[in-house]
């Protein structure tokens, strides 16, 4: 085992755990930092542009958050004023590796069982001087096609992850209350009956883990330094899908990394994946 008896008690309870080990060793974090410059500035094109967002005051068509048609060509986009990359690893052979690190997916499976896939990564680009905040939420509500809706992430600091420059803030055992619908959001986070929120600041290299139902948000960054985080969503290979067959086409071509309709599988990262589950 990887993880200390204290380690997984200290997850179990508080549905966190940062991980002062590095997950990337130099080379590699240099690499992948690279990589993901060449991604968001178009110094590469095999990222479908849909999968690359910009900040919002960057945006011009469409000012949504899941805004999947009106991205911007490649030769039109700054390193600055990228938000977020996703689904790299169904695209790009390092991001795929990545996700697949012993380093990271041993403790996985410590946290999360021996059957294991991964939902998708969001590289979360929180740039210089541009950074939003992204407000407090949980990761499991967000994807509702799944069930149970249990997850676990973890976050990879491609840079160091300060208060200044917009590290995680999680909220301690909020995990135990389970789903929370979205309206009822604040009405939640307004009760005395949880733990006071807690910033975790993360070197560049090295990772926390955190539950799917941790309720977390990331500050703006106003610095001039970067702040890429790489989230990776794990998922249990006996995970019930439910896509909704009326949904709009482009939800699910994002989703599903735009393969043809019932063609998608959901990438196996270690263990047995099962007929008729994700």
């Amino acid at each position: 085992m990887v993880l200390t008896a204290e380690q997984r008690k200290f997850f179990e309870d508080y549905g966190y755990l940062k991980y002062d080990k590095k997950v990337l060793a130099d080379q590699e974090l240099e690499a992948v930092r690279q990589r993901s410059k060449d991604i968001a500035t178009g110094k590469v094109s095999h990222v479908p542009s849909r999968f690359i967002q910009l900040e919002a005051k960057f945006r011009e068509e469409d000012d949504s958050m899941m805004n999947f048609k009106h991205q911007p060509a490649p030769e039109e986009r700054e390193f600055d004023q990228v938000r977020k990359l996703t689904h790299l690893s169904q695209f790009d052979e390092l991001f795929e590796a990545t996700a697949k690190k012993p380093e990271i997916v041993d403790v996985i499976e410590e946290l999360l069982g021996p059957n294991i896939k991964l939902y998708t990564e969001q590289l979360m680009m929180k740039p210089r001087f541009n950074g939003t905040v992204t407000n407090w939420h949980q990761d499991s509500v967000s994807f509702p096609w799944f069930l149970p809706q249990v997850a676990v992430s973890c976050w990879v600091a491609l840079d160091d992850a300060t208060v200044e420059n917009g590290c995680m803030t999680v909220i301690p055992g909020s995990h135990k209350w389970g789903p929370v619908a979205k309206e009822y959001r604040d009405t939640f986070l307004d009760s005395d009956m949880i733990r006071e929120p807690v910033p975790v600041e993360v070197k560049a290299g090295e990772c926390m883990f955190h539950h799917g139902l941790n309720w977390h948000r990331t500050g703006a960054n106003n610095t001039p330094h970067r702040r890429r985080g790489l989230a990776l969503h794990y998922i249990k290979s006996e995970t019930m899908y439910l896509p909704n067959d009326d949904e709009d086409e482009e939800t699910r071509l994002y989703r599903e990394a735009e393969k043809p309709k019932g063609e998608f599988r959901f990438m196996l990262i270690r263990g047995k994946e099962f007929d008729g589950r994700v």
